[in-house]
């Protein structure tokens, strides 16, 4: 089973790897296609702007076509947005090829998380939707590794060539995992949609994601101001800091699987985000202490993702649900994503530090509020809606009474 975690989990890397090429290629793009910053800022925006809108649509796929074939949809449609752009001559086409990418790559993260709820249970359920918390910081950083050995050359469009081909050949990797297609019950959506706590999660991620990209964005801009830390050191500041966030999934998905209390746990993540954002907000005119805060700030959103992800399949009263709950939970995360930039660089340009930890201290809080109460702890030995294996290439039609361990 665990092979096929893993796979699952390197179709996550190549969703989210083309957002980590970007960064070091902005210089490229605007001499290439001769634009403004302004012009590549609203470009990368529309690898984004699917996550606010088309979360409930891939859902609804996931009902229909299975999340295995929605996956290798994804994958083929990613590998052809990134050959467009090794080839391309046309800004136009860029930015429509960077969107296609990001319907793309809410298909694969949709399809992916739903697919690791309907084939795990218990114990390794938890472990598996740890494990694919991490896929964000870790496939930020293969993407900027592949395009830094072409950023600022001629052959600069060299690593969306590799990568189109590489994860075009890979899609068919997808033929090695269970095909889980479950009946979907009528009423689904509407019962997704009623769930006060499906809601509360993806509400509490949303602001995490405010809080936590936020951050990310003016952080080196911070450092750069507060502290006269230069550009490209703040920047390799903020980069180490944002793989930090790993060792929070890791932990806290290590919490959860030993059966601790999502609220308890939920406490302990924000209580760091909070001393995180104090040690780097407040201008101590130490920056080992502001490293330390940025670090202590995305080992928080590592580990809020990873609680969200782990808890989620325990709020739902039946696995077909999977596609519609991680649906709407994504879209909701996005609104926070999409908002934080403009946001946190609004209250930067206003010049005191308290309305920054202000508004962080206020997001993290709210967090904790939200989260659901959860039913003691995370069973360890098979959940209300295991999937035996000699079941995956059934269909599955399943009921919406709620059952119990």
């Amino acid at each position: 089973m665990w092979l096929k975690i893993i796979l699952v989990y390197l179709f996550g890397l190549a969703a989210t790897s083309p957002l980590g090429m970007m960064g070091p290629l902005v210089s490229d793009i605007q001499r290439h296609f001769a634009v403004n910053s302004q012009g590549v800022g609203i470009a990368l925006a529309g690898q984004l702007l699917p996550l606010a809108f088309a979360g409930v649509l891939m859902g609804w796929l996931i009902g229909r076509l299975g999340p295995r074939r929605l996956l290798a949809i994804g994958a083929v449609l990613m590998a052809f947005g990134a050959l467009v752009n090794a080839w391309t001559a046309h800004f136009a086409l860029f930015r429509g090829a960077l969107l296609l990418q990001g319907l793309a790559l809410v298909a694969l993260l949709t399809a992916g998380q739903s697919l690791l709820m309907m084939m795990t249970s218990g114990r390794q359920q938890v472990q598996a939707l740890t494990l694919w918390s991490t896929v964000a910081p870790v496939g930020f950083a293969v993407g900027a590794v592949l395009v830094s050995f072409f950023a600022g050359g001629e052959r600069w469009q060299s690593g969306f060539l590799i990568y189109g081909v590489a994860l075009m050949l890979f899609s068919l990797a997808s033929l090695l995992l269970p095909v889980i297609r479950m009946t979907p019950v009528a009423g689904n959506f509407r019962v997704v949609l009623r769930n006060g706590s499906v809601l509360r999660f993806g509400f509490g991620l949303s602001l995490a994601s405010l809080a936590g990209v936020g951050t990310n964005v003016i952080g080196a801009l911070y450092l750069n101001q507060v502290h006269g830390v230069s550009p490209a050191l703040s920047a390799q500041i903020m980069a180490v800091a944002s793989l930090s966030g790993i060792a929070g999934s890791v932990v806290t998905g290590m919490l959860l699987a030993r059966g601790a209390a999502g609220r308890t746990v939920g406490a302990l993540i924000v209580a760091i985000a909070v001393c995180g954002g104090t040690a780097f907000y407040v201008p101590w005119g130490v920056l080992p202490v502001a490293l330390a805060g940025a670090i202590a700030q995305q080992v928080a959103m590592g580990g809020f993702i990873a609680m969200t992800y782990s808890l989620l399949p325990r709020v739902l009263p039946d696995p077909s649900m999977s596609g519609a709950a991680v649906g709407l939970v994504g879209q909701i995360t996005g609104l926070g994503a999409t908002v934080a930039a403009p946001l946190f660089l609004a209250v930067l340009a206003w010049g005191q530090w308290s309305y920054l930890l202000s508004l962080v201290v206020t997001i993290w809080a709210t967090c904790l509020l939200l989260l659901p109460r959860a039913r003691a702890a995370v069973p360890v030995t098979g959940g209300p809606f295991s999937l035996r294996d000699d079941l995956a290439n059934q269909s599955l039609p399943l009921n919406n009474k709620r059952t119990t361990p």
